[in-house]
């Protein structure tokens, strides 16, 4: 009923209804996101979650409930490489490519989260450090479990992996403020296009766009929106592999969904709803066009 409403079907139109409002949904979400590179996911809709096969993660869904669900599914997408565009960024502007960094971190959170140096890092925190983040504390965790040196000399430790990245590429900060950003953007040159990106995936993310994730729901996704290493070199694609390894050992914590939420059908929650989701589309439509500006094929 909503999406013939807003004119995404046709009245008239024959079929399923589960099968219109789906044909209706990608429509509309390829018009938000155009034609993406670098992400890829497909979209799930149903009028149940045990009809999308992950009922488990609504157990108070009642078929009584004024509402559909719909969820993000994972798709494969290539392997890309920052270090030769980032330094060359870096170079001619200092701070423009930390800041595409932290954006892209920050934004990718609230959509399809990508897999950086930065994430990595975090990955290892607690599928190789046991919660220690700093080689000293990890030093002092291994020792206690009985790690010999050996034992150490083999493993990923916080220097180790620290070692393959310039310091602003695992912890990215916003060096560049809005009106720097701005200034960029107007003048011109090489720095305009990404000066203006940053700029749009800023302001979509301050008027809300999101898409659904996992908060609440008990699981994590094994896989990410996107993959960026930083040069064929680092350990990044190691920690992801051991981070799959990891997951199949407690594979009832893990999903292939990005993300997953109830889809209102009541007018007000609705178009709060689709507002929402439409800005998260056209910020995963921004970071797309991030990703290829920042980083190319291995």
């Amino acid at each position: 009923m909503r999406w013939l409403e807003t004119g995404e079907i046709q009245e008239g139109a024959s079929g399923l209804p589960s099968s219109l409002v789906q044909q209706a949904m990608q429509d509309w979400i390829n018009r938000q996101v155009g034609q993406l590179q670098h992400f890829a996911f497909e979209a799930l809709i149903a009028a149940s979650p045990e009809a999308l096969s992950y009922g488990s993660l609504f157990p108070e869904a009642s078929e009584k409930d004024d509402q559909w669900y719909w969820a993000l599914q994972s798709e494969q997408v290539a392997w890309l490489s920052m270090k030769d565009r980032l330094t060359r960024i870096e170079a001619a502007c200092p701070g423009l490519g930390e800041t595409a960094l932290y954006w892209l971190h920050r934004a990718s959170g609230r959509t399809l989260y990508v897999l950086t140096p930065e994430t990595a890092r975090h990955l290892c925190e607690y599928i190789h450090w046991q919660g220690s983040c700093n080689q000293a504390d990890w030093l002092e965790e291994m020792t206690a479990m009985g790690m010999t040196d050996e034992d150490l000399g083999e493993s990923i430790s916080p220097d180790w992996f620290d070692g393959h990245f310039p310091a602003w590429v695992i912890n990215p900060k916003s060096v560049l403020d809005e009106a720097v950003l701005t200034g960029l953007a107007e003048a011109g040159g090489e720095a305009a296009l990404l000066a203006t990106t940053l700029l749009d995936i800023e302001r979509l993310e301050a008027d809300g766009g999101r898409l659904p994730g996992l908060e609440g729901l008990d699981v994590e996704c094994v896989y990410f929106g996107a993959y960026l290493k930083w040069d064929a070199e680092d350990p990044v694609e190691r920690v992801f592999d051991d981070f799959i390894e990891y997951a199949n050992c407690a594979c009832d914590g893990y999903t292939d969904l990005y993300g997953a939420e109830a889809m209102p059908l009541d007018p007000e929650g609705f178009y709060v709803w689709q507002c929402k989701t439409g800005l998260g589309l056209q910020l995963v439509s921004a970071l797309d066009r991030l990703v290829g500006l920042i980083a190319e094929p291995v």
